[in-house]
């Protein structure tokens, strides 16, 4: 009897009657919040592919090869190179391509930031066609993130199959309205690569648009996402709201000052943190000469801004993420005063390392605090009433490790492993729902 190729009608009932389990993770990059939703689908059986640029593996041919061109220019070059090292799924789960992300390393050196981002914006794009072209055979559903994703969703819908969307930022609207007001408030805020940004802004924010239009389900990282994707239209039955885990409890190497109150700010030094709004809130509370500030970041706002500060302000250059603990263990409380985040995760490590925590509802961080007992939520884009808090953390001084203690206490109720059950959990479902295709 000879053998029949089945037609196309036959391969579409086939895949239908096939358990629908089978997903392919799309990200460039192997920050904690992506390699944990790996881990999670890989737990839940689901995880077909982890798809990613360049990973890397000391013991390679590869990994050699860049320590060792990196290592020409750079001191630390094992260091970052560490960072991109996969820990939560098994290698053989991991398809890399990468060329994109070799050249977007290279072109940070030595060039400015403009050329930077365009190089950002033509290598996001190349990996996501690569994506679709070779790795959705099979797949019943695609976990893609913001902006690396269009092609790789228009493909596998296509093919009739899912697609999932993590949002770990807010919408574009609304951090162009908290931001963009900024800018008229302070023109002299605006820069050259902030002009750059904002010119390539309509365009790019039109593929952000798309990539959500073909979702099945978003994965918004906090309240604060959640409701700016209300905002802008998205359907609220569409919408998951998951929390990425926070980092784990370390509070053993604590050692602050007995003779001094310290705030602490660390990221970006720029507009859409806050940090000149913390500055203004640092001047009115004129504080004594036994309270400083620690800002440790890359300093992006007109210089003119250091100016008529207290002199207890101290102002660091972006340093390791050890280091940073250490001096998270030195201070009292962490302010971070963000007009416009996803779930910031500055706030859960210093949380995690016993700080209360000074911050407003745009930092997504609102479900973990408690205003007065571990920490304090202000309006974005108000130094009176950051000020405020401030002086009230000083004022309760004696309370600081207490409320540092409440920081690690609510944070250790929802650790990574917490994420991923709740992940793996909400997936599991949808994809075992019959009309989750319709």
């Amino acid at each position: 009897m000879p053998v029949v190729a089945p037609d196309r009608h036959t391969k579409e009932i086939a895949r239908e009657q096939r358990p629908r389990g089978r997903v392919v993770l799309s990200h460039p990059g192997l920050g904690p919040f992506v390699q944990n939703a790996a881990r999670a689908l890989h737990q839940a059986g689901l995880l077909s592919a982890y798809v990613t640029t360049f990973h890397y593996d000391r013991s390679s041919l590869l990994g050699r090869s860049v320590r060792l061109a990196l290592s020409a220019f750079m001191r630390n070059a094992e260091q970052q190179l560490s960072r991109r090292v996969i820990t939560e799924v098994p290698r053989e789960l991991v398809k890399s391509h990468p060329l994109p992300e070799i050249i977007r390393m290279a072109a940070q050196k030595g060039t400015s930031a403009i050329t930077t981002d365009r190089v950002w914006e033509i290598t996001e794009q190349w990996f996501d066609r690569m994506v679709a072209r070779g790795h959705l055979d099979g797949a019943d559903a695609v976990y893609g993130y913001e902006y690396a994703c269009l092609a790789t969703f228009q493909a596998q819908k296509a093919r009739g199959g899912l697609c999932l969307y993590d949002m770990p930022i807010c919408h574009h609207a609304t951090t162009a309205r908290w931001v963009g007001a900024e800018y008229e408030k302070f023109p002299e805020l605006v820069t050259d690569y902030e002009r750059h940004r904002m010119k390539l802004a309509p365009e790019r924010n039109q593929r952000k648009d798309a990539e959500l239009a073909l979702a099945d389900r978003v994965i918004a990282a906090s309240k604060f996402v959640r409701d700016s994707l209300v905002d802008a239209g998205v359907p609220r039955e569409k919408i998951w709201q998951l929390p990425s885990g926070a980092p784990p409890v370390e509070t053993s190497g604590r050692k602050p000052d007995a003779n001094k109150f310290v705030f602490v700010m660390a990221g970006h030094l720029s507009v859409r943190k806050g940090t000149h709004y913390l500055l203004e809130a640092w001047r009115k509370l004129s504080p004594p000469s036994d309270v400083e500030l620690w800002l440790f970041g890359n300093w992006q706002l007109p210089e003119r801004m250091k100016q008529s500060l207290p002199a207890n302000a101290i102002f660091t250059p972006t340093i390791p993420r050890s280091e940073l603990y250490e001096r998270f263990d030195c201070a009292n409380v962490f302010v971070f005063p963000t007009l416009a985040e996803g779930l910031a995760l500055t706030p859960l490590q210093a949380m995690a390392h016993g700080l209360p925590v000074i911050t407003t509802p745009n930092s997504g961080c609102e479900t973990f605090i408690r205003s007065g007992e571990n920490g304090w939520l202000v309006p974005a884009c108000d130094p009176d009433a950051l000020a405020s808090a401030m002086q009230s953390a000083i004022d309760r001084r004696h309370e600081a490790e207490s409320m540092g203690r409440e920081a690690a206490a609510t944070v250790a109720k929802w650790q990574w492993s917490d994420y991923r059950a709740a992940l793996a959990k909400a997936v599991t479902e949808f994809l075992a729902d019959p009309g989750a295709r319709a």
